[in-house]
């Protein structure tokens, strides 16, 4: 093939050995040539995938040593990323990321994309220095007159004929090396972990001299431990009144307002204590399940079968795994009475794991069995009985 000149066609009576052995004609081969010639001039006019290719004829020679330096500090400030940051910093050196990020909560407000090093330029190299003089405090004036038209420039690069409405790594166009299943379920597992285990809880010793009846989970002045993890009631309560002073107070437009209460909104609860209930009750039972439609349809029989079997003797909870997938065969329930009892689950039934003896499904049969042996754990004759487990047997 040719990048210039035309492709040399033989003479009358030559012999075309390429047609011989192959087939292929000299007008096949002109075709071919004259398609890589207009690929090639396309390349020119307009890279489909701008970043990889700046990446790969990067000079790096002749990059000042500030920006060199500012790269670095960001790629440090960025830590781990899910996907190759260096080439997408020499990309962004063409753009202005403030006018980007601004134009991105303009096209979308209620889900702007935001890529992840993006806000470490801003955070480390000079030409953002007024940005973080003035704390990142832009107003919804300078959202508006963003220039949208530069950040429409900014995904043509990488092949978007317009502005995606949804993070670009769903979209199939172009990958960002997105995490994989595995990485996804362990993701959802530490959030599951978070919200289910305190490690403050570890840290209290039952028979320590200075346990506390706040630490007491039955005494009506407990106090669960701050979570580590978790943002303090103080602290989010001063972010939400901080957001909504930064808005303008209650004198805003409606797409404000419903803004504000997508981002974050304050619910107050009232606290009654129920007599009968700290009388009568019994047990918590827990059902887990999928968020599939039909899970949720059990979860409700077993609610309601419960509720008019023991009233307010056992407390009925239905927790969705959001995370989980039919073929997790994630379905549940415990009870939490005078001892911790697993009373059903699919998962262990489905793989036939030693010592557990129950069904898969839960009918209408197998709710009426969980009835019964939910009231003969939480009654007196349960509560005065002892276990003798498997494991202990074998000793």
């Amino acid at each position: 093939l040719m990048d210039d000149d035309p492709y040399p066609t033989h003479e009358e009576g030559e012999v075309n050995h390429l047609e011989q052995n192959t087939g292929i004609t000299d007008k096949d081969m002109q075709d071919l040539d004259n398609a890589w010639k207009k690929m090639k001039q396309v390349q020119k006019l307009e890279s489909w995938d701008k970043v990889t290719m700046k990446e790969d004829g990067f000079d790096w020679d002749n990059l000042d040593n500030e920006t060199r330096s500012e790269m670095e500090a960001c790629l440090e400030e960025i830590g781990g990323s899910a996907y190759n940051s260096t080439k997408w910093l020499l990309y962004d050196l063409d753009f202005n990321v403030t006018n980007l990020m601004l134009a991105a909560v303009k096209h979308n407000r209620n889900a702007p994309i935001l890529f992840q090093h993006w806000y470490p330029q801003l955070l480390t190299y000079k030409r953002y220095e007024g940005d973080r003089d003035n704390a990142f405090d832009w107003s919804w004036d300078q959202v508006e007159s963003a220039d949208i038209s530069e950040l429409e420039r900014y995904y043509a690069g990488f092949g978007y004929d317009q502005i995606p409405a949804k993070a670009p790594a769903e979209t199939g166009i172009i990958s960002l090396e997105s995490l994989d299943e595995e990485e996804i379920r362990m993701a959802a597992f530490e959030n599951w972990m978070t919200d289910v285990y305190n490690p403050e809880w570890d840290r209290k010793d039952f028979d320590d001299d200075e346990f506390r009846d706040e630490d007491n989970v039955f005494s009506n002045f407990f106090e669960a431990p701050q979570h580590p993890d978790v943002p303090t009631y103080e602290d989010t309560q001063d972010d939400l009144a901080e957001f909504a002073e930064e808005l303008g107070g209650d004198d805003i437009d409606e797409d404000t307002q419903e803004y504000k209460v997508f981002m974050g909104k304050n619910l107050k609860y009232q606290v009654t204590n129920d007599e009968e209930f700290n009388k009568v009750f019994r047990g918590h039972l827990v059902v887990a399940c999928t968020a599939a439609d039909t899970d949720l349809e059990i979860a409700e029989k077993i609610t309601g079968r419960m509720s008019q079997e023991f009233g307010k003797q056992v407390f009925v909870e239905t927790r969705v795994m959001a995370h989980a997938r039919d073929e997790d065969n994630v379905f549940e329930v415990w009870l939490e009475s005078y001892e911790i009892d697993l009373l059903h689950s699919k998962k262990r039934a489905s793989t036939d794991t030693k010592g557990f003896e129950g069904q898969m499904t839960c009918n209408e049969e197998q709710i009426e069995h969980l009835v019964e042996r939910v009231r003969f754990l939480i009654s007196d004759d349960a509560r005065y009985s002892y276990r003798l487990f498997d494991d202990a047997l074998e000793y």
